[in-house]
């Protein structure tokens, strides 16, 4: 099936570091995202360091094809004071996984790893209202629904300069269980706004999200720095 996701043409080799803050704090957290060209595939390596103690690594390829892009695999790993906490690997074509129910079921089109989308939303349709669904992978047998909305082109300054930006509001959606719920969740949950640099290849600019569910807790920012 084709993929949703435009291939944003990145360039081999690009480089982005972001720093993220949460509430009036000063960034703590850093972020560095590297994307390479290997044969039909991007590769991304992406690295986070918080506080000097705890580290994530994480490599994802992303299959080139007709225009379109798709993740492929998901490699991750966290370590506190250099010893492992966590690691865990997704392998999304021609497979299949075990479903809610007890069947065995390939991975939605256009499946989406969480830090796959620094790369996946790149190729979005960015077009004033436009709207689409998506599937975001969580771990194991576990994804879900995204609804994403082109709200407008706009100028965002940042720490990395000014730029001329998508906006793009993104929630989680809960039709699939009940469209009641749906509804009430999202009139309290507090939005996930990204801007997307409006030209060439559309590289990720800023990601506001709030860092808990309701409207008081703090909201966390992870923004292009270099």
């Amino acid at each position: 099936m084709t993929s949703p996701f435009r291939d944003p043409d990145i360039a081999d080799g690009e480089k982005s570091v972001y720093g993220i803050r949460v509430g009036d704090d000063p960034a703590s957290y850093e972020v560095s995202s590297v994307i390479e060209h290997d044969s039909d595939s991007y590769v991304s390596a992406v690295e986070a360091c918080v506080k000097d103690q705890l580290s994530m690594q994480v490599e994802q390829r992303f299959r080139r094809e007709n225009g379109r892009i798709h993740a492929e695999s998901y490699k991750a790993a966290s370590f506190f004071d250099g010893k492992l906490v966590t690691r865990e690997e997704g392998y999304f074509v021609d497979t299949q996984h075990l479903q809610f129910g007890g069947e065995l079921q390939p991975f939605p089109r256009g499946v989406m790893p969480l830090i796959g989308g620094l790369t996946l939303l790149r190729g979005l349709d960015f077009t004033k209202g436009a709207k689409s669904k998506h599937n975001i992978w969580l771990a194991f047998s576990i994804y879900w629904p995204l609804e994403v909305k082109i709200e407008k082109r706009t100028r965002v300054d940042i720490s990395a300069g000014s730029f001329d930006a998508w906006q793009v509001r993104v929630r989680p959606g809960f039709s699939h269980i009940n469209g009641l719920l749906d509804k009430v969740i999202a009139g309290f949950l507090p939005p996930f706004v990204a801007h997307f640099e409006a030209d060439n290849s559309h590289r990720l600019l800023r990601f506001s999200f709030p860092t808990g569910p309701m409207p008081w807790n703090p909201r966390g920012t992870l923004e292009l720095t270099a």
